[in-house]
């Protein structure tokens, strides 16, 4: 796929609204629809770009790209200790499940979305930069597998 950013004219930054998202694909499909004189092709171009934009981790695994990254596939490190405690943590999730129900299901959801919400703050000013260090950008590697990871564990309860 080309440049989803630059297909819907939008700045190259992970920092990106929905609002913002939503406005410029409106503006791109305006002419982009095959009814306006547009192709079916680029309105489908159209549409993955967004759905790619519009979900933070592939958002973030694309700018890390772009910045010359490695790419999950090249570096599936977790941080130090995190496999521990996720193993020791899965338990404790497992049993209040077990013994609470729904509520504990819909507090540990809420608990993964915080965390990556805190993951993507600490690695944004390195995917709103124009360049990264090779330091900053194993860095990044290490949180978005971290978050991949978190998020796999959200689907699973």
């Amino acid at each position: 796929m080309s440049d989803p950013f630059a297909l819907l004219q939008l700045p190259s930054t992970f920092t990106l609204s929905s609002d913002a998202l939503d406005l410029a694909w409106m503006r791109a499909s305006a002419t982009a629809h095959p009814d306006a004189g547009g192709s079916v092709d680029h309105a489908a171009r159209l549409n993955e770009a967004r759905e790619l934009l519009a979900n933070p981790e592939s958002r973030a695994n694309l700018r890390l790209n772009m910045l010359g990254g490695p790419g999950a596939d090249q570096d599936q490190r977790l941080p130090d200790g995190f496999l521990m405690e996720m193993l020791e943590l899965r338990e404790r999730i497992d049993a209040e499940i077990e013994s609470e129900g729904k509520s504990a299901t819909e507090r540990w959801q809420a608990w993964v979305g915080m965390e990556c919400t805190e993951a993507y703050d600490t690695i944004t000013p390195v995917l709103d930069g124009e360049i990264a260090s090779e330091e900053d950008r194993t860095g990044v590697r290490l949180v978005l597998n971290q978050v991949r990871y978190l998020e796999r564990l959200r689907e699973q309860l």
